[in-house]
């Protein structure tokens, strides 16, 4: 039997969402984006093509849906659902709560009715390719840190060692993630900043090389704050922002105030790591840890020579 789909517009949100099934719940999966059709996300744990999947995006509003596809990023799993049977109330909820979320308008529909039939895959190659290429399109956009590097002189662990702090809210569902995956994956010895206040003795003793903010709407004054006072007092300290979906005025207004890097959210962890690395990359002036070390061996031994030259005049 076939089936009419209309193609809905799908649009780039923020929200942490609720996705369970039969064998677990994951009350911090993050969304992506989001139509009347379906749903992306990054949730902990994996799902099974066809699995039935309920989405809690409020606690008075839940969707079940199907899952398309899903995948392993580095320590979690990105996901898409589709909502293959929902009703015309639940799709006018749905509608009302995009719009809410996104602060704009959502339009009826965008493209062509298609028709499919129940033998169909539940998604195609060439949809699989849109989702990937868009998202890789979007990052190419937002981010300055896609550039390529040459493999021979930076890698992952270029920089292990570096002291880099993440100034974020406290109890933020994602900062353990960040710690875990910036420090395991670059060796970076990671600092987590709940309390801006902690941060600025670490700046007096010159123990950060770099700092990360984190921003989101119920912390922007602050971490705008914090923006302000590290270009008086330490003007010399590079700063990398990522934050939720802003428009191109406000990127341009951060990188004004002197961040290296605006990176929006949702956005794959490496991209974070990339964005640091290119940082500590772009400023070769500071040698790597390692180059530092060598440095002070070259330095005593220099200072040996010079003990044996005066001994022999």
């Amino acid at each position: 039997m076939a089936e009419e789909r209309r193609q809905y517009l799908r649009v780039i949100f923020e929200e942490t969402i609720q996705v369970s099934t039969e064998e677990w719940s994951d009350p911090i999966a993050t969304g992506l984006d989001l139509s009347l059709n379906g749903v992306r996300f990054h949730c902990e744990y994996p799902l099974s093509e066809g699995e039935l999947v309920s989405i809690e995006f409020e606690p008075s509003f839940t969707l079940v849906g199907t899952a398309i596809w899903c995948w392993p990023i580095e320590w979690y799993y990105q996901a898409a659902v589709r909502f293959s049977d929902i009703t015309v109330t639940e799709q006018e909820k749905l509608r009302k709560y995009i719009e809410t979320t996104t602060k704009q308008d959502y339009p009826d529909f965008v493209g062509e009715v298609t028709t499919e039939t129940e033998n169909t895959e539940s998604v195609s190659e060439e949809e699989k390719l849109e989702v990937v290429s868009s998202e890789e399109n979007s990052s190419a956009v937002v981010s300055q840190s896609e550039s390529s590097f040459p493999d021979a002189e930076l890698h992952a662990q270029t920089y292990a060692g570096s002291q880099v702090a993440l100034v974020t809210e406290r109890d933020s569902p994602h900062n353990d993630m960040i710690m875990q995956y910036l420090s395991e994956r670059t060796g970076f010895k990671m600092s987590l900043m709940e309390k801006q206040g902690n941060l600025w003795p670490m700046l007096r003793e010159n123990a950060l090389d770099l700092v990360l903010l984190n921003q989101s709407t119920s912390n922007e004054d602050e971490i705008l704050g914090v923006i302000q006072r590290l270009g008086e007092e330490h003007p010399d300290i590079p700063f990398i922002v990522f934050a939720g979906p802003i428009s191109l005025d406000d990127r341009l207004h951060l990188l004004s105030l002197g961040a290296i890097d605006v990176i929006t959210r949702p956005t794959h962890l490496s991209t974070i790591a990339q964005s640091v690395l290119q940082a500590f990359y772009d400023n070769r002036t500071v040698g790597t840890p390692a180059l530092e070390e060598e440095l002070i061996v070259e330095s005593l031994d220099l200072d040996s020579d010079l003990d044996l030259m005066e001994e022999k005049f």
